[in-house]
């Protein structure tokens, strides 16, 4: 019967075969391109942004928790007042809880895939200890303040974040964000129904690609086809990797520098006490001991001073390794789309596989050139693998210009750190040097004076002398 209809209707045939061959060459390559992502053309939406006034609340309701913190968010324009050069209108003053910057992240997390964000502040350690207790730190409070407004100002400077919609609304609902934000609802039961329906997206699509190591291996897995992807996913998974083991040692460092200043101090306070007793026994005794705790005082002071300085300059390297998790997001996010575009990809190729066999099971019962729901479904399963493909290269194409864009500010940052790093130990360095080297000439000149009962010509200068540079030498 095929062979009888075939020689009856052969023009239909050969139109239904080509049909199906333009039909499966529609649906296997798409060729929309992504529109180009530029970070330089950025503008920013907003002015400065302040984070102030934090106000010890409790919220209403038999459900509503230990007392919390709500801070004043102001944000400001960017065009300056006329005639006040220093000074900007206001454009919007709203309240804000810590829980409320959570629910921020997540949400520009899901607007802005495969995007390097701003690494937001941590819960406090003490967090827990400090809602339990009656009375809450207000210092705690403003240096959290001073937290956020850091965090906001990255945002806002941010190429994808500082135009995103929850951005704004985050920043201008004059409201409770929980009316528009259903997870952070004043309401218990409105935000247990929200966390119910988001925990296991979260779960599977969020622990389990920050977990993968970053290499070669896990992207192929994923389907990665881009060999600069793939290279850049192997350098900055050696570098990733290198910054989580350094910055820990260099923060170590600067700890043990503001302890060396401690204890130093501590000592010096000691050596001081030694001194008021011996100062009413034995007067000639406590001038040595004089001297070198005015020498441990000044030195772990500059000490101290120097942990201090090196603890700001060291900041830079905190936020890169802040920044190592948001990076490692930013590929799960290329890993994720990869593998829906994949997923999208098999289904369109199986909806079309089973238009062609219903047209061939069609044209064998006479009903010719009809397809119907088949190929509805196929067409609009090719059109969902276009989508999933234009996200996936559209993400491939904000994580290189991310991972550029953060490379050029390590750069910057991290060589000006350094300058001023060295600078500071430099400086330190010189003037505790100075400070033993004063002790030492007071020392000699209180023991080897002939005035002093305690002249000991066997001893002369010019050997303690060199036994004091070794040792300044060694100090150094």
């Amino acid at each position: 019967q095929q062979q009888q209809q075939q020689q009856q209707f052969p023009n239909m045939h050969q139109s239904n075969a080509n049909n199906v061959n333009h039909l499966n060459s529609t649906l296997s390559k798409p060729k929309i391109k992504p529109p180009p992502y530029n970070p330089d053309a950025f503008e920013p939406v907003f002015g400065p942004i302040t984070v102030t006034d934090p106000i010890l609340v409790q919220s209403p309701g038999v459900f509503s928790g230990p007392p919390h913190w709500i801070y004043n968010v102001v944000v400001r324009d960017l065009k300056k007042i006329d005639g006040q050069d220093q000074f900007s209108a206001v454009v919007s003053n709203v309240r804000r809880r810590f829980r409320h910057f959570v629910a921020l992240e997540d949400r520009l997390r899901a607007d802005c895939l495969g995007a390097i964000l701003p690494p937001r502040p941590d819960k406090h350690p003490t967090r827990a200890i400090d809602e339990a207790s009656t009375r809450q730190s207000t210092q705690f409070a403003l240096q959290r303040a001073k937290e956020l407004e850091t965090y906001l100002n990255a945002l806002r400077l941010h190429p994808l974040a500082g135009k995103a919609q929850n951005l704004q609304l985050f920043l201008t609902l004059p409201d409770h964000i929980g009316a528009a934000w259903p997870e952070v609802s004043s309401s218990i039961f409105t935000r247990l129904t929200e966390v119910g329906t988001s925990t296991a997206v979260k779960i599977s699509e969020g622990t389990t690609a920050v977990m993968s190591e970053l290499n070669n291996e896990s992207q192929i897995m994923a389907g990665e086809d881009n060999s600069e992807l793939l290279a850049l996913a192997s350098a900055e998974g050696l570098r990733i990797g290198s910054v989580l083991q350094g910055v820990p040692k260099i923060e170590g460092a600067v700890a043990i520098m503001g302890e060396l200043g401690e204890r130093m101090s501590v000592v010096g306070l000691e050596v001081q006490k030694l001194v008021n007793n011996l100062m009413s026994h034995e007067r000639d005794f406590a001038t040595p001991f004089e001297i070198l705790s005015s020498g441990l005082l000044k030195s772990g002071r500059r000490t101290s001073r120097l942990a201090i300085e090196l603890g700001a300059a060291t900041q830079v390297f905190t936020l890169q390794y802040k920044l190592c998790r948001y990076e490692r997001l930013a590929f799960a996010d290329r890993r994720s789309a990869l593998v829906r575009r994949r997923d999208a990809r098999l289904a369109a190729d199986k909806k079309a596989q089973k238009l062609v066999v219903h047209q061939h099971s069609m044209q064998s019962m006479g009903h010719h050139g009809y397809a119907g729901a088949t190929e509805r479904d196929a067409v609009m399963s090719d059109e969902v693998a276009v989508d999933t493909f234009n996200e996936a290269e559209k993400i491939g194409q904000i994580l290189q210009c991310e991972v550029g864009r953060i490379s050029d500010m390590r750069k910057k940052d991290w060589s000006m750190s350094l300058k001023v790093i060295a600078a500071n130990m430099k400086e330190a360095h010189a003037e505790r040097t100075a400070i033993w080297e004063s002790c030492r000439d007071t020392f000699l000149a209180e023991n080897n004076s002939p005035d002093n009962g305690h002249f000991h010509p066997e001893y002369p200068v010019e050997n303690i002398n060199e036994v004091a540079d070794s040792s300044s030498e060694i100090m150094n």
